[in-house]
Order: C-alpha cells, then structure tokens, then sequence
C-alpha cells in the first residue's frame, strides 16, 4: 500500500499544480481580454472598431485567438467586392449606384463564399463569434450583419446596423432613399413595409409595429446585444464560468445597469464566489431597493452571509 501511494502521490502533486498552472494562465487571459476591451469600448462610439471588439468577444471562449487572419480575411473580402464595382466614370466613383453596391457585396459574400444562416444549430456559442463565422461561413442575423458591414467599410459602402425585435438587419442609405438587407436570408433585399411585414410573419408578432424599429443603432447598442445572445446561451447551457465573463464585458458597455450586476451576482453564487456575489447582489439593491425581486435578492444574500460564516 505504502508502496502504491508512492507511486501516486508525486502524480496528484503534479495535477494538482497543473490544475493550479491553467486557472491563472486563464484568469491572466481573462485580465488581458478585459482590459483591451475597456480600452476599445471607453473611445468616441463613432470609432470603434466593430470586428476588433468581435473578436475580443471571441477570446473568451477562444483564449488563445490570433485576430490578424479574421482580419485580413476581411480585407480580401473587401478588395474583391470592390474590384466587381463598375467604375466607367469620375460620376459613377462619386455617386455610385446603391443597387449594384449593394450586389456586389452581396455576390462576395453568399454567392462566391456562401455565408448564410445557421437555423440548424442556432444556438450554439459559435454562432456569436466572429472567427468562428468566417471559418464555418454561418453564424446568427447579428453576426452576419456584423460581417456584411465590416466587409462592406472596408470596401467604401458606409452601412448601418438595425436592431429589430428578434432580428437584426443592415441598412444602406443615401439621399434618395433606404435599402435594408438581411444577410442571415442569404442578402435578402427589402423596404420598410416589408420588413416590418417580414418581421411580423416570422415572430407571430400580434401587436402594433412601429417604425422606430427601423432605426439604426450605435455600436456599442450592438455588442450590447451580442453579449445578451451569449449570455443567454451560456445560462442555458449552465455553463457559468463563460457566462460570468460576457456578463464582465457587458457591464464595461453598461456600467449603470443594476439588472446587469444582479445577474452577474447570480453567477458569481453559482460558481460559488460567495463574496463577490454579495457585493454584487448588495449593489442591485442599492440601485433597485424597490425592484420587484428584492426580497428574493434578500434572501439569496442572507444565505450567503450564512454560508460564509459557516465556512469561517
């Protein structure tokens, strides 16, 4: 017996430190994701860069990410959309058609690469990730859209981004008119009318639609949003630990938002981070001391004080 624990002993010292080794070489990776998004997200919105904080978003699952392919993926993409616009006079390079614009990314990008939406495995993490979209050529509406427009900002076609209740869209606007695109439909072209009758047909929406739907929303609204589709993705998938990590990086872009330190306080207790879960659940309710799950908070924090004086 003496002889097998010999045996196991310096095995189970060396997992142990091995173990120990991964949990700050991924705490430190988290530091660094952390960090360079504070920095990308804290400049003047109209400079962000969209792919950059993407791919950021990416490193959470994919620590060890290199973002220079994804890029330069993007800049080829860009140069081929570019080399198919007609440029046969000075008029045609200053006022450029929408429509044949609009084509050429649009043949780049379904017709030669074949992006499209991924309506089989939609709720799969990967879908939210840039990388993983350009490597597998599907993802979700928000990260096609997010696709289409990089693409379509290197190639000169300025494009904004639409966030409809349940969809996201991209628009091209001009001085005479809108062209509203849906790339997770292969580059479907509509107007206003038939995206709020599409939009209507496919969620079963009953109530009123508006028009403000129509809008286009700033960037940082739009990682807002790709980190609530991880999130979510990752809570019903109880896989906490990377759920901890979007909700950080949504609390960079809200910092004012007390439903988003509650969650994050219910993660935390998950994993069984008893103290920051407190602090966090004990800033909901200063936000919030009226909100409608406050006693509910109460009682979480009143067995976590139990809990840690117990361990104490």
């Amino acid at each position: 017996m003496q002889q097998l624990k010999n045996l196991l002993i310096p095995g189970i010292l060396w997992l142990n430190a091995r173990s120990m080794t991964d949990k700050y070489s991924h705490e430190a990776a988290q530091k660094r994701i952390y960090q360079a998004f504070a920095a990308l997200v804290s400049r003047d919105e109209r400079t962000i860069d969209l792919a950059q904080a993407a791919l950021l978003i990416a490193s959470v699952a994919y620590p060890d990410l290199d973002p220079v392919p994804s890029y330069n993926y993007l800049d080829v993409l860009a140069r081929r959309v570019m080399q198919l616009r007609p440029q046969t006079s000075l008029e045609d390079i200053e006022q450029p058609n929408p429509l044949e614009l609009v084509s050429s990314l649009n043949h780049v990008l379904f017709e030669e690469e074949h992006f499209h939406g991924n309506e089989d495995d939609y709720y799969n993490p990967d879908n939210s990730f840039l990388n993983k979209v350009i490597e597998e050529r599907t993802g979700l509406p928000i990260t096609l859209s997010l696709l289409y427009m990089e693409v379509g900002r290197r190639a000169g076609i300025p494009l904004e981004g639409i966030g409809l209740p349940y969809h996201f869209m991209v628009r091209y606007a001009w001085p005479d008119g809108k062209i509203y695109i849906d790339p997770f439909a292969s580059g479907l072209l509509l107007n206003e009318a038939e995206c709020l009758e599409r939009l209507q047909q496919k969620t079963h929406h009953r109530g009123p639609l508006h028009a403000r739907w129509l809008d286009p929303i700033k960037p940082k609204q739009m990682l807002v949003r790709i980190l609530n589709n991880l999130k979510s993705t990752y809570i019903r998938r109880e896989d906490f630990r990377h759920a901890l990590a979007i909700s950080d990086l949504l609390l960079l872009l809200l910092p004012d938002a007390g439903v988003e330190q509650r969650d994050r306080g219910l993660l935390h207790l998950e994993l069984k981070h008893y103290g920051r879960a407190m602090h966090d659940l004990d800033a909901y309710l200063e936000l919030h001391p009226q909100a409608s799950d406050r006693y509910e908070i109460r009682n979480h924090i009143k067995q976590i004080r139990q809990t840690i004086a117990q361990l104490n």
